[in-house]
C-alpha cells in the first residue's frame, strides 16, 4: 500500500472515531431512535412509571419513566387509553397509560 493511501485510511478512521466520540458525548440514546419531524415532546407525570411493550397492563415492562425524562409522543392506542412514547433520556420506546403523559 502506498504511503499516501495509508494516510487517507488513517484520516477516515480518525474521522469515524471522532464521530463516535461525539455521539457518545451527546448521548447514545439519541441515536437509537432518531427524532421524527412530527414528534411532540412532553414529560412523564410521575416517578417510576412503567413503560410497556404493548398498550396493556399485562404487557412486559421495558423501562421506567420519571418526571425529569423528556418524552417524544409517537402514537395513541385505538381506545385512547395509552400513549406510545420514546424516552429521549433512556432510549426506551413503549407505551404508558394516558394519565401519565403530559405536554
Amino acid at each position: 500500500m502506498k504511503s499516501e493511501n495509508r494516510g487517507k485510511t488513517a484520516g477516515k478512521r480518525a474521522a469515524a472515531m471522532a464521530g463516535l466520540l461525539a455521539a457518545a458525548t451527546l448521548g447514545g440514546a439519541a441515536l437509537a431512535a432518531p427524532a421524527h419531524a412530527d414528534d411532540v415532546y412532553g414529560h412523564c407525570r410521575g416517578e417510576g412509571v412503567r413503560i410497556r411493550a404493548a398498550a396493556s397492563t399485562s404487557a412486559s415492562v421495558v423501562g421506567l419513566c420519571y418526571s425529569d425524562h423528556r418524552l417524544a409522543h409517537r402514537d395513541v392506542s385505538g381506545d385512547g387509553q395509552w400513549d406510545k412514547v420514546y424516552d429521549v433520556t433512556t432510549g426506551v420506546s413503549g407505551w404508558i397509560s394516558h394519565g401519565y403523559w403530559s405536554w
